[in-house]
């Protein structure tokens, strides 16, 4: 893992991520595929464990303008005719996106109503507003979420202003036997808008421990290696 050597401040770095998010807003590197297969992934393990907990809730970090939200709620928990429909119709131009929108905004999530079944993300970009995304930095989230998800995903932590901060902050809030969806482009050079590089599996094994479930070495549509980490924080 590499950083970028010019530190900004806080508020120069919140002003920079806002901008490239700004700058991206309308992509979306996560695939309707890509997390068809998380899915599966977890769902076996759901059947294995001999006291399965629910899958959700789910947050997504740096979710920019909210579409792998709706994948991630599509995936693991819509009717299988939609999730066949949403990969069926998804369109690869420059980034992953909806054939029909429409369609993949039913049943959004409450961020103050949380269940087994919910979706939400986390995007700095005030432009993300909306029910299910709360808006602020993925290493500064709210203190109720404690514990509180089954699954965490982000492809995003290229972005951090502190590698350590980051990581602490999204395993504060996974719950105790949930997991970590940690996809990352392996041969990126820090910038100053993506201020870590060079990313690696023992990177990711490094920062948030736990059981390793799965590794696709740029295994993603978009070219990301791909990780999942059953986190314990003490749980049998």
């Amino acid at each position: 893992m590499k950083q970028f050597p010019a530190q900004q401040s806080r508020d120069e770095y919140l002003r920079t991520q806002v901008q490239r998010s700004d700058a991206k807003f309308d992509y979306c590197k996560v695939s309707a595929d890509d997390v068809r297969r998380y899915a599966d992934v977890l769902h076996l393990r759901q059947r294995r464990a001999k006291r399965p907990q629910p899958i959700g809730p789910v947050v997504c970090l740096g979710t920019r303008n909210g579409r792998e939200v709706d994948i991630f709620r599509t995936q693991l928990f819509a009717p299988h005719w939609r999730q066949r429909l949403m990969r069926a119709l998804e369109r690869d131009r420059k980034s992953f996106t909806a054939g029909v929108p429409m369609l993949e905004a039913i049943g959004r999530s409450r961020l103050d109503a949380l269940d087994e079944h919910s979706v939400v993300g986390v995007e700095l970009n005030p432009r993300a507003a909306r029910r299910d995304i709360w808006v602020g930095s993925f290493d500064a989230m709210p203190a109720v979420w404690t514990d509180t998800f089954g699954v965490v995903f982000s492809n995003s932590f290229d972005q951090s202003q502190d590698p350590a901060r980051s990581a602490a902050e999204w395993l504060r809030v996974i719950r105790p036997g949930g997991y970590l969806i940690f996809c990352f482009a392996n041969d990126a050079a820090p910038t100053e808008t993506d201020p870590i590089g060079g990313l690696s599996l023992p990177d990711a094994r490094d920062l948030f421990g736990g059981e390793l479930v799965y590794f696709q070495d740029r295994g993603s549509r978009a070219g990301y290696s791909e990780v999942i980490l059953r986190i314990n924080k003490g749980a049998a």
